[in-house]
């Protein structure tokens, strides 16, 4: 059977930052959090500078073109009223919220997010349809970047669009990194019924906690002042810890049936996966991902190591991170901060935000500090572990391919990028997959395909465990074939793209 291709997408064109904010398109979204709602998608993302304060929406019918709606809550002209503390109830009623992060100019010299006037700004949201009906917005704030002084809530509306209204508190987390920073908050069900919150970042890294998944709010009841009052003790409060180190971001994702191959023979299984950031946001953020069997870990890599950052690399598989296809004009660069999600097609798709220094070298800026929003695909290799495409998303499907069409449509000539633990930006290499089952080029080894669309390559001593799919291949402007596999031992993605046109 004749594969699919993806049409020409015609994304639109990256633009920096303008004055006009309802014209960025998918410019200036950092943290992407990715809803539907009744065939339409929306994305919330952190606030930007020069839009409205809280959380930006943008929302699309196609999931390629992104417009700016609003915010999710209304807060032009509020501040004076949480100033006075007048906001209880009213005003999206997030009093309580403001009340723990504000911040005196005494106690930090800088950056502050959370102020005595009444400003504030919101970090990492992310929003799902809850069980009464209501779309669940969770937020967080923090009191100054760089500090733990931080909370997380929940919020509800009628409309994707919102305005949103205060329920509750989660998780609140003092000044001084004696605890998790309670920031980035994603919710995610689990077998049963069950409904889980994963959040956290630099510093003791990540924790689950359990939630009531018809209210949304925690499932314990428990709140701060128990914490502080010893009535429960930290794992009772902050959850279950589930990565450590330089780490944010994260987001855990339930997948029942996954194919797995185990000694010839194919089986199904059931996997949280957990997906999160590693490093610093401006220079090496790449993104990583470790399974567990359980809601609330251990989340392992390839190795069986628990996740774990120390600055720029550490344990995790690596499923992307900064890098260029063969003459690319646009890079990747930092790509991080991702949410996965399942359309109500069944499309496997990761949101994130995405740099590039595209502007830098055309000499138009001296910044790369613009976020883009982005979606790829993910599949999953026969070992169970998810793989992503390293091309955006542009309505593609994953489908059968054997070895024959592979061949036949690329001639075997394909663009590879191979992570490593290294932070450097990757640059494509040429290889083929020769129809003898051998690699050349830049990174010789092995190759074969089994299955419906699996491949596997061996090349660095390594075997590598991958899907064939069909893809945009946006840096040459046409439709090809990408492969998208995961080393055993090292963990590092390799990324291949064909460069024959069809």
């Amino acid at each position: 059977m004749a594969l699919r291709y993806p049409k020409n997408p015609r994304f639109h064109k990256l633009q920096m930052r303008s004055s006009d904010y309802r014209k960025w398109q998918e410019g200036c979204a950092h943290d992407p959090s990715l809803f539907e709602w009744n065939g339409t998608y929306y994305v919330y993302s952190t606030d930007t500078f020069g839009a409205p304060n809280g959380y930006q929406i943008r929302k699309s019918d196609d999931l390629l073109h992104w417009e700016y709606v609003g915010s999710a809550f209304h807060m032009d002209g509020v501040a004076p009223h949480y100033k006075k503390r007048e906001a209880n109830g009213a005003y999206g009623g997030l009093q309580p919220a403001y009340d723990w992060c504000v911040t005196h100019p005494s106690e930090v010299g800088y950056g502050i997010c959370t102020r005595r006037d009444g400003t504030m700004a919101f970090w990492a949201p992310h929003c799902v349809k809850g069980a009464d009906g209501k779309i669940w917005l969770y937020f967080c704030l923090t009191g100054y970047f760089g500090g733990s002084k931080s909370c997380i809530g929940l919020a509800k509306a009628d409309s994707p669009e919102g305005p949103f209204q205060f329920e509750g508190l989660l998780v609140q987390s003092p000044a001084g990194w004696r605890t998790p920073n309670a920031i980035d908050p994603q919710f995610f069900h689990a077998e049963g019924g069950k409904a889980f919150l994963v959040y956290g970042s630099y510093g003791m890294g990540l924790y689950v906690i359990e939630l009531d998944p018809q209210t949304g709010l925690r499932k314990d009841g428990r709140t701060y002042d128990d914490f502080s009052a010893k009535k429960c003790t930290f794992r009772e409060y902050y959850g279950a810890h589930v990565a450590s180190g330089s780490i944010e971001g994260g987001v855990v994702h339930y997948h029942e049936g996954v194919d797995v191959l185990e000694n010839g023979v194919w089986t199904k299984k059931n996997y949280y996966y957990l997906m999160c950031s590693y490093g610093s946001l401006s220079s090496v953020y790449n993104m990583r991902c470790g399974r567990s069997e359980t809601p609330e870990g251990p989340y392992v890599d390839v190795n069986g190591n628990e996740l774990i950052c120390s600055t720029d690399i550490g344990t995790g598989n690596k499923m992307l991170g900064s890098f260029r296809w063969e003459g690319a004009e646009i890079d990747f660069f930092c790509p991080g901060h991702n949410d996965m999600y399942v359309t109500a097609s069944g499309v496997n798709l990761i949101s994130y935000h995405c740099r590039t220094n595209y502007f830098i070298e055309k000499k138009q800026s001296r910044s790369n500090n613009f976020h883009y929003v982005y979606l790829s695909q993910y599949a999953f290799n026969s070992d169970g572990w998810p793989v992503m495409n390293a091309n955006r998303y542009a309505q593609e499907e994953v489908q059968d391919v054997t070895a024959d069409q592979l061949l036949n449509i690329t001639a075997g000539k394909f663009e590879a990028v191979a992570f490593t633990q290294g932070a450097d930006s990757i640059t494509a290499k040429r290889i083929e997959l020769r129809a003898d089952g051998t690699v050349t080029g830049a990174y010789p080894g092995t190759w074969e395909m089994y299955g419906k669309h699996y491949i596997r390559l061996n090349v660095f001593g390594d075997e590598y465990l991958g899907v064939v799919m069909p893809a945009w291949l946006d840096d040459q402007n046409v439709a090809g074939l990408t492969v998208t596999a995961m080393g055993r031992q090292s963990g590092m993605a390799l990324h291949l793209n064909s460069t024959i046109k069809i």
